[in-house]
């Protein structure tokens, strides 16, 4: 019987573990898969309102993880989440891929920062008046995998609304790099595999990021998916694991 090959996947915000499943479907390999739920969604514990969103998921993906490096990939802020990881902990991470990862303080003080910050205006104001149904709306008018909110099932709108108020403490992470993953000389000692991998259709400001910190690492590629959106391991789940062809799985000798 094949040794099944540990993988760690992080989601993505108001996702859950479960939508990693056509990708997991698509891989023509044995795995053992560690699917890693941020705090408050799918069956993980609830977010501690007194801590950062951030160290919170970090701990519990990190519980997850076991002590030997693993694959790792994450998607959105499970994507930025995972580059925290390896940066911090490079001894837990064997190869990294990186899927749509909305890195803003990336690219701050640029024009794609400044349009997303636009594009992001209705949903910050409707969280400030604590619309949330609306706020949820909004966010996945960006984020969405392209299926109107109206004709999304009933259960999932109303997972989504009810995390919704999960999404503005990221930032610290997202918009503020809390950590400081981006000062000099962190991501350039990163000597792991790392696949950068974005859609095509995807907002701008994705390819923005990638393009800023990719050339920071060294060892470092970037696939885009023509056609697809933010939620492409979703939609096209089969393309995705194409995009990330040998790189995810690296064999110890390959490391040297």
């Amino acid at each position: 019987m094949a040794v099944k090959q540990p993988l760690a996947l992080i989601h993505a915000g108001l996702g859950r573990a479960a939508n990693w499943r056509p990708f997991l479907n698509e891989i023509d390999r044995p795995v053992s898969p560690l699917l890693i739920e941020l705090p408050g969604h799918g069956l993980a514990e609830k977010y501690d309102t007194s801590r950062d969103f951030a160290d919170q998921a970090v701990e519990l993906a990190i519980e997850e993880m076991p002590s030997d490096p693993v694959p790792l990939i994450g998607h959105s802020f499970g994507a930025v989440l995972a580059l925290r990881i390896a940066v911090e902990r490079p001894y837990r991470v064997s190869s990294l891929v990186l899927v749509e990862p909305p890195f803003f303080a990336a690219v701050k003080g640029r024009w794609a920062y400044e349009k997303i910050e636009r594009d992001l205006a209705g949903f910050t104001k409707k969280m400030a008046s604590a619309e949330h149904a609306n706020a949820a709306k909004e966010f996945h008018a960006i984020w969405g995998d392209g299926t109107p909110w109206n004709e999304l099932s009933g259960e999932a709108r109303a997972y989504m609304v009810d995390r919704i108020p999960l999404i503005p403490p990221g930032n610290t992470l997202l918009f503020d790099d809390r950590p400081g993953l981006l000062r000099e000389g962190r991501l350039e000692e990163l000597e792991m595999p790392v696949t950068f991998v974005d859609g095509g259709d995807s907002h701008p400001v994705i390819s923005e990021i990638i393009s800023t910190i990719g050339d920071r690492i060294p060892d470092a590629e970037w696939v885009t998916v023509p056609g697809a959106g933010h939620m492409l391991p979703i939609t096209h789940p089969a393309r995705l694991v194409e995009a990330i062809g040998d790189r995810l799985f690296v064999e110890p000798a390959q490391l040297n």
